[in-house]
């Protein structure tokens, strides 16, 4: 144990009427449960949480956990990357305002705000059916300007969720920007049995985690009680990240994976999900029903095409097929397009078999539908050939450099 950690288990241990030895020896027992080294810096909070609960249960006389925080050793079957959550309901708001701005008002789904001659801005809204005024200094960061000088505020009008649970922001402003990363993980949570869990990470810790998938990592995160979800927290789930891979292979902590079979995994644990590549257009429709987060497929396929010039939202293309069915040359059916996040490593080459997870996505274009491709969230490379070819962009020679 480093000093700096000392130094703090000794400071806080008169906070939760504890000896230095007595609180020493917790600090190990609650590193050692959840599979942390003394001097792992993540380990400080975890002991902080369990410093904050031991003092909220001394305030309340109710018995808590020693600590709200999980060590997760796994992989990521898949991991999206992140998305705006705001953004929908910022646009419909928005559409609303246009179409009509007094019923948009009324309906709560914004507030509408003037500037007055003292600088100030005066905001109106009903909730609850009531109209209500005040006067601020400054507008919410999610206020939009309009070109004519028209100002509207998006709020948020859900009462009540789907699931009958009071919404706390229910007439607040909408954040200008609210950033979640989701994903599929399956691994060990505080030393139980490996399973599936569904996750979830918002704010930018969500956008700053993105470990490869299908890579062996360690990370603290939080339990849902329903046992099926884990959730980023703040900043301590990115800064807990570690490969396992560059652990030191004489720590606790390190696990040797050498002989665990990626497939077989995903054949016994994830076979609701699993697709024939030449099924992916009816298992699209198929799947439209279900909720959004057990949505994706897994699909087997080779590479027959790679795109690495990035779109404009960063996505790199690759083709697979299925050498094993006949190929339509009519329509194409019988290779599918994979569009692929920029956080997900490409280390293969065309002739590659690999398995790609992701939510199947179809479009209409002038009535006719096209094939289904999929938005990938998780690669893994079951027999490689060769390396992907990195491209950039072209840069344009000067030659009136004189």
């Amino acid at each position: 144990m480093n000093e700096n950690v000392r130094a703090e288990i000794e400071k806080s241990a008169q906070y939760i009427s504890m000896s230095v030895e007595e609180a020493i020896a917790k600090f190990e027992e609650i590193c050692s449960a959840n599979g942390l080294e003394t001097d792992n810096p993540a380990s400080i909070g975890v002991w902080r949480n369990y410093v904050a609960n031991a003092r909220r249960q001394n305030d309340s006389g109710e018995k808590k956990d020693d600590s709200l925080f999980k060590a997760a050793f796994g992989f990521f079957v898949s991991l999206d990357a992140p998305r705006d959550m705001m953004a929908w309901n910022r646009n419909k708001a928005k559409e609303e305002f246009l179409r009509d701005e007094d019923n948009a008002l009324e309906k709560g789904i914004v507030a509408l705000a003037t500037e007055n001659a003292l600088g100030k801005f005066v905001i109106s809204r009903y909730h609850k059916n009531e109209y209500q005024e005040v006067t601020v200094n400054t507008l919410p960061e999610g206020a939009e300007i309009m070109e004519d000088g028209r100002i509207y505020i998006p709020l948020d009008n859900t009462a009540t969720y789907m699931n009958g649970g009071t919404n706390a922001n229910y007439g607040k402003p909408l954040p200008a920007q609210q950033m979640r990363r989701s994903g599929v993980f399956f691994g060990s949570v505080n030393n139980g049995e490996m399973r599936p869990y569904y996750f979830s990470y918002k704010n930018q810790g969500g956008v700053d985690f993105a470990p490869n998938t299908f890579e062996w990592v360690h990370f603290l995160c939080v339990e849902g009680s329903n046992g099926t979800d884990i959730y980023g927290a703040t900043d301590l789930t990115v800064g807990s990240l570690s490969l396992n891979s560059e652990l030191d292979p004489e720590s606790n902590v390190y696990r040797n994976m050498d002989n665990f079979n990626f497939e077989e995994a995903l054949k016994n644990h994830f076979d609701e999900h699993i697709i024939m590549l030449f099924d992916i257009d009816r298992e699209h429709i198929q799947r439209q029903a279900l909720p959004s987060k057990e949505r994706y497929v897994i699909t087997e396929g080779t590479v027959c095409n790679m795109n690495m010039m990035p779109t404009k939202n960063g996505n790199r293309i690759i083709n697979i097929t299925d050498l094993n069915t006949e190929m339509n040359y009519e329509d194409d059916s019988g290779m599918v397009t994979c569009w692929v996040p920029e956080h997900l490593t490409l280390d293969f080459g065309i002739g590659s078999t690999v398995f790609v997870v992701g939510r199947t996505s179809q479009r209409t274009i002038d009535g006719v539908v096209e094939p289904a491709t999929i938005n990938t969230s998780g690669i893994y490379c079951l027999i490689k050939h060769g390396s992907a070819v990195e491209v950039s962009q072209p840069i344009e020679e000067d030659f009136d450099w004189f």
